[in-house]
């Protein structure tokens, strides 16, 4: 956290989550028409949990940067062997590490679910709660998505050292995957 660019990413991210409130209120005027996004269903429950977690998966990329500077800082700087002197295990290292990547998913997950109950009890025609805790699956895999690629990250900035390269790598895996 107390590294200026982390620390501006990770805000970045949150703020640009945040953004999926911001669609809700955009209206579309074309002629005598009036057209807002949130009438249209995307916010109505359960489809807003497929929505959402379609959309901010994208933005993994601005905390995959924090995990790759994270490690390529300990290697640049030198940290990491003075805590290996210091007595901290590689184990300890690396869980630390994995922590982090959990904390992320977590605190991302937490964060993009009451966004959505917000904006689905406002939005929604359903409100019944059989149909709001429908399809929270969506969540669960967009955690698990999240852990999964910060822990890919975690590995290639292991296995690179540099941040830069490694961001790289990471770039022409996302084309290749997509592909």
């Amino acid at each position: 956290w107390k590294n200026k660019a982390s620390r501006v990413l990770t805000i970045t991210y949150f703020v640009l989550l945040s953004f999926i409130a911001l669609i809700a209120s955009i209206k579309f005027s074309i002629g005598t028409f009036e057209i807002q996004i949130a009438d249209q269903g995307i916010f109505n429950f359960p489809y807003i949990w497929h929505m959402s977690t379609y959309f901010a998966s994208w933005l993994k990329l601005f905390l995959a940067v924090v995990i790759v500077s994270m490690i390529a800082n300990e290697y640049s700087y030198g940290t990491l062997k003075q805590n290996l002197i210091d007595g901290l295990s590689k184990k300890e290292f690396i869980l630390s590490k994995f922590y982090t990547i959990i904390f992320f998913a977590l605190i991302s997950t937490l964060f993009l679910f009451i966004i959505c109950l917000i904006l689905g009890l406002k939005y929604s025609s359903f409100t019944e709660v059989g149909i709001i805790f429908s399809d929270l699956e969506y969540l669960f895999a967009y955690f698990l998505k999240h852990v999964a690629f910060f822990s890919f990250c975690l590995f290639l900035a292991l296995l690179i050292k540099r941040s830069a390269f490694t961001l790289g790598f990471i770039f022409v895996w996302f084309i290749g995957e997509n592909v």
